[in-house]
């Protein structure tokens, strides 16, 4: 549609639908009576001085804004180019709606103007504007009329609107905002891209229609079945709700519902454990009459209760522990607390106690500077001595060691073999799955200090580390750099004659490695063979090697 105009200063355009009795279910769209609703796709401008003989030019359009707008269907969506963005105003059918639309710069001069304007309503089924005018805005764009509701809610004192005011307000300012409209679209997409997915499902996970018969053996015997039995949990603890189903969900509910006294406990219990090197209940696989009393019974019942308390948040429970004054005691035990209160059952200082198996590997990685935190993917294989999973037979098992990245990533992506579990986590107390462990034991021997020293993957940590410390170092003297790889790997600075001792392995190996490049070569990698600070690597690597090996260093304390 093209008009001709010699107003001056416009600065905006308002399309109006209107109610029309004649059209079904009196508009303002021409769909059906139940539904006359109108998709309006884009609302474009040109704009053409009479008389000058230029040519028409498009009218850029922004600051949308209307009275009404249907979810996914922003009134933005007419006016950012995309053909599949659109205004529309489901379920508001039977009322007038408005949306206004603002010039970047005002439009017309002394000239006559000739505007042509273009509404693209492509939906089909006829849903298209019944009763539409349209007007030319002058004056401030800041004057533009807001929708008579939200102007309403805007009226009255912030501390009186109502929730539902409020939210009407931010679903309003929401629809003007353009990033958010794109995040909603990109929403929808992925949406729509996990409702395609297919579907994994195992047999376990489909309930049978009709429960089979249960009953209890004489002595075991199938042949000799005796009374029928059904799916109960035991009368010591909580009634089993009427409400619940009689199956993994009602089980489910039942296992986490507030009555439940086991559940939370032992769980807390556990987190304690991690965090103290010692559960409350030191028998954490075992709550029952064989295990052991709680230490601090009140203490596991109120963690137990925030629990609850909280919608079951680990955050707000580890929160909880970690800022306790209990936790944050220094671990330094005085001669008579460490005769007194040897397993620290009194809590009386701080947690003190050896890493785990891949905690120990994941915390070299990260003073290394090798640590990749890739998440997800397939298993890993980390370095590890020949031979461990060869066996005799067809099909020979081959361990092929990850390269790049992946080979740094976190313990918990190793591949483990029951037959033949990762040496390294082996040595430092990780079961080997044959069974469910939840109680580590925790044990020091020479064994695990020779693991430090030689095994593969840790030589490969160690050189990693000597290079982050020569190389993140430069320009600084040997003092500065002993001081900054030992805080690098127990988080503390050293005393003089932790200093000193370093230091002099330093100028030891190096005036004994400048002259031996074959035995610096084999100190480093093989990419900083020929490099200009390889006799520099070769001796901090022994420094690197001896930090990472440190029993402050796999120690939490």
């Amino acid at each position: 549609m093209t008009y001709r105009t010699k107003l001056k200063g416009i600065t905006g355009f308002k399309l109006e639908a209107l109610t029309d009795p004649s059209l079904p279910g009196k508009g303002p769209g021409r769909h059906a009576a139940k539904n006359p609703n109108f998709v309006l796709y884009e609302f474009t401008v040109q704009a053409n001085a009479i008389g000058d003989g230029s040519a028409s030019v498009a009218v850029p359009l922004h600051g949308a804004k209307a009275d009404y707008s249907q979810g996914n269907y922003p009134v933005v969506g007419a006016i950012d180019g995309k053909p599949n963005t659109a205004w529309a105003i489901a379920s508001q059918f039977h009322k007038p709606h408005q949306a206004t639309f603002l010039t970047r710069s005002p439009l017309g001069d002394e000239d006559e103007t000739e505007l042509t304007m273009r509404l693209d309503q492509h939906y089909g089924g006829c849903r298209t504007i019944g009763r539409l005018r349209i007007s030319a805005m002058t004056g401030e764009p800041s004057a533009a009329v807001l929708p008579d509701a939200i102007v309403t809610i805007l009226k009255q004192p912030a501390a009186k609107r109502t929730a539902k005011q409020r939210q009407a307000l931010a679903t309003h300012f929401a629809s003007l905002n353009p990033k958010l409209n794109q995040l909603r679209e990109r929403q929808k997409e992925l949406l729509n891209q996990i409702k395609n997915q297919p579907q994994l499902t195992t047999l376990v996970m489909v309930e049978q229609e009709k429960p089979r018969m249960n009953r209890v053996f004489n002595r075991g015997n199938f042949k000799d079945p005796a009374e029928k039995v059904s799916a109960q949990t035991p009368q010591v603890l909580h009634q089993f709700s009427p409400g619940l189903p009689r199956n993994r969900l009602g089980l489910a509910r039942w296992l986490t519902a507030p009555e439940n006294p086991l559940t939370a406990r032992v769980t807390v219990n556990r987190w304690w454990a991690e965090f103290f090197g010692r559960g409350i209940v030191t028998t954490k696989e075992d709550f029952g009459t064989q295990g052991e009393r709680p230490s601090h019974p009140e203490l596991l019942d109120y963690l137990a209760y925030e629990l609850v308390n909280h919608g079951w948040s680990r955050k707000s429970v580890h929160k909880l522990i970690v800022m306790s004054a209990t936790y944050c005691q220094s671990s330094r035990a005085t001669g008579k607390a460490w005769q007194q209160d040897p397993g620290n059952e009194l809590l009386a200082r701080g947690p003190r106690f050896r890493l785990s198996a891949e905690t120990i590997r994941d915390n070299a990685l990260v003073v290394s500077g090798l640590m990749t935190h890739k998440l997800g993917g397939p298993p890993v294989y980390p370095p590890q001595p020949a031979g461990i999973w060869r066996h005799v037979g067809r099909n020979e098992p081959k361990f092929l060691t990850s390269v790049g990245p992946d080979r740094f990533r976190r313990g918990i992506y190793v591949v483990w073999r029951r037959s033949a579990p990762y040496p390294s986590f082996t040595n430092f107390d990780a079961p080997d799955r044959a069974i469910c462990v939840v109680n580590r034991s925790r044990t020091n021997t020479p064994l695990q200090a020779l693991t430090l020293l030689n095994d593969p993957a840790y030589i490969e940590m160690a050189r990693a580390f000597s290079k982050r410390i020569v190389r993140h170092g430069s320009g600084l003297s040997d003092r500065q750099r002993a001081e900054h790889a030992f805080q690098l790997a127990v988080a503390r600075k050293p005393q003089a004659d932790e200093l000193a001792t370093l230091l002099q392995i330093v100028r030891d190996q190096r005036e004994r490695l400048g002259k031996d490049k074959t035995r610096s070569q084999q100190l480093v990698s093989k990419a900083d063979h020929d490099a200009k600070d390889l006799v520099e690597l070769a001796a901090w690597f022994y420094v690197a090697n001896i930090l990472l090996n440190l029993d402050e260093t796999i120690t939490k304390g």
